[in-house]
């Protein structure tokens, strides 16, 4: 009997415990627990050196953004900001490339010792071209290498049925071993032609089981007569592909074992193809594409989403998806492979950078329509980043896909490259034989890298007041982001108060001064410039990881920087702290951020802390509720609300982020026929007003949750 009670007990859903006595147990399921929402997520937005364009990337570690972007190039501000992130704290950030993609252009190559075969003369080679645009593919050398491996054939005989219908037809067919007969597998028989000893090329069409472990093969095109003997088939070889990438002189990616025909399981085109890791979150296409063609989805015909990623640095012709790779004789006659590097590319096929035209504006704007650098290259076209959505709007995707941990804080490090300060007069090299005073240090090893200059990003500073602006407005417009803004150096004191009030926000924040940091590619390098937004934005996720959301990301000692910039007209601190922009300054425990505040008009919307603390709220009480919407629109419904809006709300009293002596002086939440009255219901919609005393200050800000319709969410307002 304690047997069958168990095993009832343990039907019902509640887990078996040994040890317990026979009886009759009752089974209490255990209450979710709701997930809390996290607004630690920064987006950095600016120029990188490679990767996806209007795009959003997410990374855990300056280490994965090198790996995707590339790493710090002088005239690049994004990297260091990236870096300067993690160093102060940050957790995840979400990285976006922009430039002028219409200007730019992608290397393009042919890979060596194979063609396209039965293709025209003008379409046999095999252009593949790096996977975004930008001259770092020019730095890129493929070698492409053939395996063969010996596969036993025997001949046999059967009736097969053309694919085109018709009568079936007696024909030659070959027997191997069942693991090793794959559809597309490139085979190379030896054999006699004219008297000659030669070699016939071809490929698995049709695999029938044939019994005890083989397969019976149809081979096109079929071998003539004087490679039909059953004596010719033991010498035939398995063809397979082997492409390797160095990028400055790295492997960083390598494709074993691949296929030539598209019909193979593993075909190499098919394998580089395939969407990237970092285009996981490339953002659907616009204007009404349809995502089945070319272009309105860029890697569908390679593969699903659910297919494993494809190449971080190639991407191959789109009208190679059929084709069958002809392997030549050079190509199997090379034990190490043939090369093909883009130092020896002609200036038509080269990758360009488009540091001359890109404005501030493309950090804004979507990246337009398909670039002109294939003209010339019309009949082999590239799948490429075309009519891409703005950055901003970009970031809608992957709040869809991370609803509790969105994209909260917004920076555009490379808004604005200062003009960088006069180099110093180097020390007078010493004569033979002069004595040595101090410790004699050896010169740097002096890296190589590319430098990147978009010198126009200092010129105009109305454009970036007008930039920055749209950046707040995009803020606003949303709903739950904040922009960090950096000020611009060399600014007088009335500039100063202008330019904060054009840009007077609740959602904006304006940090100054510029600093000085290590430089990421070599830290006996003189210092860069860093903007100082993306230190605190920094600042602001090691805040929330530590304590709370509505936590002030002030008062904290900096990590990524060791000292600011020179600026000798900035003002002293109070006169910034007044005029509402956050300054780091020197202070005995080292560089410090010492404000947190918007630079909203309204003292209510004074602290950052007090955005936060409303946006979380707003956040996390609507996936608290995101049951309601299923539930009918009455008293018991409304009191669900309240309760449940009580519960987080008293929560956060607990901790320290309400004022007030009492629940009561700190929060109310209320849902009756007062706040939903008749007309609201009767379009289906329930509203729930909540109130908070945020810390700082003590007045309550209200704000409003309102469910549209049956199977809508949640929709937030305030």
């Amino acid at each position: 009997m304690s047997a069958s009670l168990r095993r009832a007990d343990f039907a019902a859903g509640a887990p078996y415990r040994p040890g317990l006595p026979p009886g009759v147990y009752e089974a209490r399921a255990t209450a979710a627990v709701p997930r809390i929402v996290r607004l630690d997520t920064a987006c950095l937005i600016g120029l990188a050196e490679r990767g996806p364009v209007n795009t959003p990337v997410p990374v855990e570690s300056f280490a994965d953004f090198t790996r995707l972007f590339g790493g710090a190039v002088a005239g690049l501000k994004l990297p260091q900001a990236v870096r300067a992130f993690f160093a102060e704290g940050g957790r995840r950030c979400i990285a976006i490339r922009c430039m002028d993609h219409r200007n730019a252009r992608t290397a393009r190559f042919v890979l060596p010792g194979v063609t396209v075969r039965g293709a025209t003369p003008a379409r046999r080679a095999v252009r593949i071209a790096a996977r975004n645009p930008g001259s770092w593919g020019n730095r890129m050398l493929l070698r492409l290498s053939a395996r063969r491996r010996a596969l036993p054939l025997q001949r046999d005989f059967g009736w097969i049925t053309p694919e085109g219908g018709g009568a079936p037809v007696w024909r030659r067919r070959w027997l191997a071993p069942a693991h090793r007969g794959l559809p597309g597998t490139t085979l190379r028989l030896p054999g006699t032609l004219g008297g000659v000893r030669s070699w016939h090329v071809a490929h698995v069409s049709a695999v029938e089981p044939a019994g005890r472990g083989t397969v019976r093969l149809t081979l096109t095109p079929e071998p003539p007569p004087g490679f039909r003997q059953a004596a010719s088939a033991t010498g035939t070889e398995e063809i397979l592909l082997s492409l390797a990438i160095t990028l400055d002189g790295q492997v960083v990616e390598s494709w074993e074992e691949a296929g030539l025909h598209a019909d193979h399981p593993r075909y190499l085109l098919r394998l580089l193809g395939r969407r990237a890791a970092s285009e996981m979150l490339l953002p659907p296409p616009v204007n009404g594409s349809d995502p089945e063609t070319e272009a309105g989805s860029p890697d569908r015909i390679w593969g699903g989403p659910e297919d494993p990623t494809g190449s971080e640095f190639l991407r191959p012709s789109a009208l190679h998806r059929n084709a069958w790779l002809y392997p030549g004789a050079e190509l199997l006659a090379a034990p190490d492979g043939l090369l093909a590097a883009g130092a020896d590319l002609p200036p038509v096929r080269q990758g360009r950078d488009a540091a001359e035209t890109t404005r501030r504006h493309h950090f804004l704007e979507p990246a337009g329509i398909t670039p002109s650098h294939l003209a010339g290259d019309g009949d082999h076209r590239f799948l490429v980043f075309a009519n891409r959505p703005a950055a901003l709007d970009a970031l809608g995707e992957w709040d869809s896909k991370q609803p509790f941990s969105p994209a909260a804080l917004i920076v555009l490090p490379d808004l604005l490259h200062p003009a960088p300060a006069e180099p110093a007069a180097p020390d007078p090299t010493p004569e033979p034989g002069a004595p040595c005073f101090g410790a004699c240090i050896p010169p740097a090893v002096t890296i190589a890298r590319p430098v990147l200059d978009y010198r126009w990003l200092g010129e105009d500073l109305d454009d970036l007041r007008d930039t920055q602006a749209a950046v707040v407005s995009a803020c606003e417009a949303h709903g739950a982001r904040i922009a960090l803004l950096d000020l611009p150096p060399r600014l007088t004191p009335g500039e100063i108060g202008a330019w904060r009030r054009a840009l007077a926000s609740d959602r904006a924040a304006l940090y100054a001064p510029w600093l000085l940091a290590a430089d990421a590619r070599d830290p006996r390098a003189a210092p860069v410039v860093l903007p100082p937004a993306c230190v605190a934005a920094g600042i602001a996720a090691r805040v929330e990881i530590a304590s709370h959301p509505w936590s002030a990301p002030a008062n904290q000692a900096l990590r990524s920087a060791f000292g600011v910039a020179d600026d000798p007209g900035l003002p002293d601190a109070g006169f910034l702290h007044e005029e509402r922009v956050d300054v780091i300054r020197p202070t005995e425990r080292g560089l410090m951020l010492l404000g947190s505040r918007t630079t909203s008009l309204d003292r209510d919307w004074t602290h950052i802390s007090v955005r936060r603390l409303v946006d979380w709220l707003k956040l996390q009480i609507a996936k608290d509720l995101e049951w309601a919407p299923f539930e009918p629109n009455n008293h018991v419904l409304w009191a669900g609300l309240v309760r449940a809006a009580t519960q987080r709300l008293r929560a956060v009293f607990d901790a320290g982020g309400l004022a007030g002596r009492t629940a009561r002086e700190a929060y109310f939440a209320r849902c009756d026929v007062t706040t939903t009255p008749l007309n609201a219901r009767d379009n289906g919609q329930v509203i729930l007003l909540v109130g908070v005393a945020p810390a700082v200050p003590a007045e309550f800000i209200v704000f409003r949750l309102v469910r549209a319709g049956l199977g809508a969410a949640l929709e937030a307002e305030g």
